[in-house]
């Protein structure tokens, strides 16, 4: 079973209030489905599901407010169903707006009528000769198939409807001078098909020759995840902030290559981290909350994406241990199968781009974190490290202290034994 949790949104929110679900009891859904907006003390977000599964248990009413943390939903995550929750919400969507214009058509027949009297299908008279005179047609539909020369005869058998509006003729063009490709390349960069010379099918190069030539942009929605890094960020550079600038010794790292530097990273930086109270600690309005244990977020990266799940008490845990956090990391990666507890209690980062040969960079400080360490390029036995600090926790020189234990520490054989 898979617990869904009331989502911390902000430093101050103590409790969330549940503002509608998305989904009902008994319903599938897929990873990354919304299935609940909540309301914090600044904003209202999208709740998403970390699992395919059946909602098995919705436990909180929409207007009930409850803890951060508490369970939500619950999904099982053994099972699936036969229509995904995409689909029936699509499905309850189309029903709802056949209603809504049915209801309509009822209630005011005379004012649809005067507002929209063009669109209004007509019955086609024998003398346009097609082969069923049953068939009604609005007049905006024959001006558009007039229009590009279009044989209302074969309109109507291969669009088989009995009422054919210029939407319809519209469809007929796509499919009639369009390839499937290029079909999806005009849907995607949302262009005007009258655009093109339709007298031949048009095929993918041809569409993509007139987006590169008009210089048109493609649109993609902002996801959930993708808002809430957007959030995470912009919070991020509002920190008054600092960087310091080392390199620390790599010798004992390269003789013990069981392990990768990443978990050497974060097995040496928990040990030092505990020596220093202002690296445990997260800042709100009103107080300081020191930590007892030292909790690394990690960045890890797919294409757009960006995640730092945290290895919580990584100072308890062994190099073996913190190895298995790490590739756990990269399966739930690959996957998108990450929980919201996965980004919880951190107090300090590492991003590590040393193997992609970037020699040095600064990262931005995630969340409610006290600093983040920034790994470059290995390089003649040494890693360059730009430690990023919020002044409000750490200052200049406890932070140097900081840097000159790491370096003592990556030159102490004891922090080597496997």
């Amino acid at each position: 079973m898979y617990n869904v949790v009331m989502p911390q949104l902000s430093d101050s929110m103590a409790k969330g209030k549940l503002i509608e679900w998305k989904v009902k009891e008994g319903d599938s859904v897929k990873n990354g489905d919304i299935i609940a907006e909540v309301e914090s003390d600044k904003a209202i977000m999208e709740v998403q599901s970390f699992r395919d599964g059946i909602v098995k248990e919705l436990k909180v009413k929409a207007g009930q407010e409850v803890p951060v943390g508490e369970v939500i939903a619950v999904i099982d995550d053994t099972k699936t169903a036969s229509k995904p929750l995409q689909q029936k919400l699509q499905e309850q969507k189309q029903e709802s707006s056949i209603n809504k214009e049915q209801k309509k058509a009822k209630e005011e027949p005379k004012k649809e009528q005067k507002e929209e009297p063009k669109e209004k299908p007509q019955k086609i008279e024998i003398n346009h000769k097609l082969k069923d005179s049953s068939t009604t047609i609005s007049p905006k539909a024959r001006a558009l198939a007039s229009k590009f020369n279009l044989d209302l005869n074969d309109i109507t058998q291969k669009l088989a409807k009995k009422d054919i509006y210029s939407k319809d003729i519209q469809e007929y063009l796509n499919l009639k001078y369009f390839t499937p490709k290029a079909l999806k390349l005009i849907n995607d960069y949302q262009i005007d098909t009258t655009n093109f010379n339709l007298n031949h099918k048009i095929t993918e190069d041809e569409v993509l020759d007139y987006i590169k030539s008009h210089n048109i942009p493609k649109i993609e929605e902002i996801n959930s995840m993708q808002k809430a890094i957007i959030n995470n960020v912009t919070k991020s550079a509002q920190k008054p902030i600092y960087h310091m600038y080392d390199y620390i010794g790599a010798t004992l790292i390269l003789q013990h290559s069981t392990f990768s530097i990443t978990t050497w990273l974060i097995k040496i930086f928990a040990k030092v981290i505990m020596k220093y109270p202002s690296f445990r600690s997260t800042i709100n309005d009103n107080s300081i909350k020191i930590y007892p244990n030292a909790s690394i977020s990690l960045a890890v990266a797919n294409n757009k994406l960006l995640y730092m799940p945290v290895i919580k008490a990584a100072n308890n845990l062994t190099i073996q241990e913190i190895a298995n956090r790490v590739q756990e990391f990269k399966e739930k990666l690959k996957n998108n199968s990450f929980d919201i507890t996965d980004f919880q209690d951190s107090t300090f980062g590492i991003s590590n781009l040393g193997m992609l040969k970037i020699d040095r960079f600064d990262a931005m400080i995630n969340k409610n974190d006290s600093a983040i360490a920034a790994i470059g390029a290995l390089k003649d036995n040494q890693i360059s490290i730009t430690l990023t600090c919020d002044h409000r926790l750490i200052n200049g020189y406890e932070a140097a202290l900081f840097m000159n234990d790491l370096k003592d520490e990556f030159l102490n054989p004891l922090n080597f034994k496997e």
